[in-house]
């Protein structure tokens, strides 16, 4: 099989083709500016749309709980998705990020410049894109304390304390607990 002139010029058109859409897809991904965690923790603000506003006021303003990048709306994504599920939710005052806490961010991703097509065609200021924390902890504090009277009459006192910090891949569980009864309980000879 012999390679014609028209051939070959066709694979060069498809292979610059290819690499323009690439570099342009490597251009969009690099437009991103990340904001760390101790950049929007830093002026003791507890949710996102003030803690970013705060931190960076030349690109973000708050307009009735909203939040404004270049003085215009913007989308908000949650770990690369769409967020709030239900987007109407902006226009009904209903802003995710006037009530989302800083403290479950790992970062915050922003997109000041034209927003992509792929992201959204509704965002006219830009792109925010919230990242989570991936570390999970969380602890839990039980006491039971009770009494009853009579024949078998009895009195229990039991309390623990369970604790843990995670990761998606390692996870540290402890827990202590204390008991004490005293009173007589019923014995049944068989």
């Amino acid at each position: 099989m012999a390679v014609s002139s028209s051939m070959l010029k066709g694979f060069v058109l498809a292979t610059i083709g290819l690499l323009s859409v690439c570099s342009s897809l490597l251009a969009q991904q690099s437009d991103f500016e990340t904001l760390p965690p101790d950049l929007l923790r830093l002026g003791g603000q507890t949710d996102t749309a003030s803690a970013l506003a705060l931190s960076r006021p030349d690109l973000f303003s708050v307009a009735g709980g909203s939040l404004l990048l270049h003085g215009l709306p913007v989308t908000t994504f949650l770990d690369g998705r769409r967020f709030p599920i239900f987007p109407d939710s902006n226009r009904l005052g209903l802003s995710p990020l006037a009530t989302f806490p800083v403290a479950f961010l790992s970062a915050a991703r922003v997109q000041s410049t034209g927003a992509s097509p792929a992201y959204a065609t509704d965002a006219p200021g830009g792109i925010v894109d919230l990242r989570l924390r991936q570390v999970a902890t969380g602890g839990e504090v039980g006491v039971f304390y009770g009494g009853s009277g009579g024949k078998y009459g009895r009195q229990d006192f039991n309390a623990y304390i369970l604790g843990g910090v995670g990761t998606p891949n390692f996870e540290i569980s402890a827990g202590a607990s204390y008991e004490n009864s005293s009173g007589r309980g019923a014995f049944f000879a068989h």
